[in-house]
């Protein structure tokens, strides 16, 4: 549990019910938070000497036979998770009927807390914070435990800047034992996938889309979907495709709109198989974004709320947390208030329920005794929102089925059982078949593909070529495909898939080589990838073979593979000859190359022909480059 969530503590006279200690071990020392399981505590756990967060669950849950068994189930399975970005689950047990659970005891602030401080996180911070949470989801999900209710109130940061995961196992045995009780989905609305608000079983792809939608809100500051009743934003999440956050925030990028469209797909085929498989979406994503402060300085930039109890307050709130602005609440069934006060004399309550029995048998004659029915209209070829609404307005339970695939657009209406125009009594339920959208096909892997080749691939299985996007890249061919959007699966057919298109080799900054002999200067440019096209020229300040300019100029960005001119020295154009006096003519000859001097070697007869004994010019006579000279040999 998130220690942001801390208030202050209740005076003496409201902590009197209070827990004191739990197993003769855990010492409580602070409520911390209140929510629809239970109670959190603040303890110290006095044989390991440490600080614990303590779930306590409610006594209305505890008599509950079914939800126990499930409890001790899933906090079984919950204890076997070990994961850096999971909050560590120590302990569970169950003292005078008290059923508890002991977590680790978390120092941060809830993503919830941090939207409401700040707003919408930089690109960046949310691909850390999806990224970390991606890897405690892969963690449970390979443990077989689904989450079911992931949203930002679940997911702490700790003041280090690392995501921890909580509630995984008892969101699901919370929710087992609602939907038993009422025959309902329970779970935050904002954040159900659309299999859980049709009623099918939930898995790992369910926990995907959630984290989807808290991708959005993350990148947004707002929700994808909002409306009057839970059962108004029910139908968007059946019906709708969550927009791209783009649209709403600057600065995200089209990879990004991409990923987030991937994982809220209201197909569940259409996801990403996995938390492994939406993790290296994200990697492909974050490489591209621009970098932001850490997730531990956002965890500081939020401030520390304490309130404290007054008043009347302090009999029923002492040291229970205000929820969050903006905070999502899970659906459940609201508990008897077991202090209700009663002030009325008795008069009034026989008035009151005099007219209470006045209402009701007015109510039942009305609903009972005179019939109320009317005509299934025709809704085929309507939106299922639509549908949905002129059914509830005539009194009719909707229920949506089974959609199956069609050429109408996702969405619509392609049947209703009753038939249109069947009279049926108010509260009948009218099931609904919307279309799934065309059917699936298989994309084809285009990397390496030329843009025309690619294209012809995705028309010869049924989908379109949708936006071009030329990059550089260091291995693939100008004019290949790079990437695709999306990679790989199926999509629907007809849909596009996005290409993103080399331009070659991104330009390379030419290197410096001015002032370096001509040989290091050509090895050079050809590591960095360039041609080297050699010019000469004279020069009376730079020495010979030394490269006097290049161009492009150092450092300027260049093409890949084009032609760098070098422009080095000949020397001088008039110098002192030198001398050559007593030199072989091996070492004379080398010694005049070197000086750009041409030479002619004159033998003295009967000589043994080894060393120079004169030359002409003379030494220090001036010459040009390229004049012969004349070495005397003995």
């Amino acid at each position: 549990m998130s220690k942001s969530m801390t208030q202050a503590k209740a005076t003496a006279a409201a902590r009197a019910d209070a827990l004191v200690t739990l197993d003769g071990r855990y010492h409580i020392t602070d409520r911390i938070a209140v929510g629809g399981m239970g109670e959190v505590y603040l303890a110290h756990d006095a044989v390991l000497a440490r600080e614990v967060a303590i779930k306590v669950l409610h006594r209305s849950l505890a008599g509950d036979q079914g939800f126990v068994d499930r409890f001790r189930r899933e906090a079984r399975a919950a204890a076997t998770l070990n994961h850096p970005n999971i909050v560590t689950v120590y302990d569970w047990g169950a003292v005078d009927g008290v059923y508890y659970m002991v977590m680790e005891y978390v120092h941060g602030r809830s993503v919830r807390e941090i939207l409401n401080a700040r707003g919408a996180l930089a690109p960046a911070q949310a691909a850390a914070v999806l990224d970390q949470t991606l890897a405690a989801l892969e963690h449970a999900h390979a443990k077989g435990i689904v989450h079911r209710d992931l949203k930002p109130e679940n997911i702490l940061i700790t003041t280090e800047g690392v995501v921890k995961l909580t509630d995984l196992g008892l969101a699901r045995a919370f929710a087992d034992a609602k939907n038993t009780r009422a025959g309902a989905v329970t779970g935050t609305v904002q954040y159900l996938s659309p299999e859980q608000i049709r009623g099918e079983p939930a898995d790992p792809r369910s926990d995907l889309y959630a984290l989807g939608i808290v991708g959005y809100e993350l990148l947004t500051d707002r929700l994808p979907f909002t409306g009057e009743t839970p059962m108004a934003i029910a139908y968007k999440h059946l019906s709708d495709r969550v927009p791209a956050p783009s649209a709403v925030a600057q600065g995200v990028p089209a990879d990004f709109d991409a990923f987030i469209a991937s994982a809220t797909d209201p197909d569940r085929e259409m996801r990403p198989e996995s938390a492994v498989e939406m993790r290296r979406d994200l990697t492909t994503v974050a490489p591209q974004l621009e970098r932001a402060r850490t997730l531990a300085s956002l965890v500081a930039d939020v401030p520390r709320i304490v309130r404290e109890a007054t008043g009347d307050q302090a009999d029923d709130t002492a040291g229970m947390p205000a929820a969050p602005a903006g905070a999502s609440i899970t659906q459940t069934i609201p508990q008897p208030d077991a202090h209700r006060r009663r002030r009325r004399g008795r008069s009034v309550l026989v008035v009151l329920l005099g007219l209470a029995l006045v209402v009701a048998a007015a109510w039942g004659a009305w609903t009972y005794v005179i019939p109320h029915s009317a005509a299934v209209p025709t809704v085929v070829g309507a939106s299922v929102q639509d549908a949905s609404r002129q059914l509830n307005d005539l009194g009719f339970t909707v229920v949506v089925g089974d959609g199956r695939y069609s050429a109408e657009p996702k969405g619509t209406v392609l049947g209703v059982e009753p038939a249109a125009g069947t009279s049926l009594r108010e509260g009948s339920t009218v099931t609904l078949v919307p279309s799934l959208g065309p059917p699936p096909v298989l994309v084809p892997d285009l990397t390496g593909m030329t843009l025309d080749k690619a294209t012809t691939a995705l028309q010869d299985h049924g989908l379109a070529r949708g936006r071009v996007k030329q990059i550089y890249d260091d291995t693939i061919p100008d004019g290949s495909v790079v990437r695709q959007a999306p990679a790989d699966g199926r999509a629907p057919k007809g849909s596009a898939v996005d290409l993103w298109v080399s331009k070659g080799h991104a330009p390379v900054p030419v290197p410096a080589v001015v002032g370096k002999s001509q040989h290091a200067a050509e090895q050079a440019l050809r590591a960095a990838g360039f041609v080297a096209v050699v010019h000469t020229e004279y020069s009376n300040d730079i020495a010979r073979d030394q490269v006097i300019s290049v161009e492009p100029s150092e450092a300027t960005k260049t093409p890949y593979g084009s032609s760098i001119t070098l422009t080095v020295s000949l020397g001088p154009e008039t110098f002192a000859v030198p001398s050559f006096m007593g030199l072989s003519r091996k070492d004379a000859e080398a010694k005049a190359n070197d000086y750009g001097l041409q030479v002619s070697f004159f033998d003295v007869p009967g000589t043994a022909h080894n060393l120079v004994i004169g030359q002409s010019p003379t030494a220090g006579t001036t010459v040009h480059a390229g004049d012969t000279i004349t070495l005397f040999v003995a």
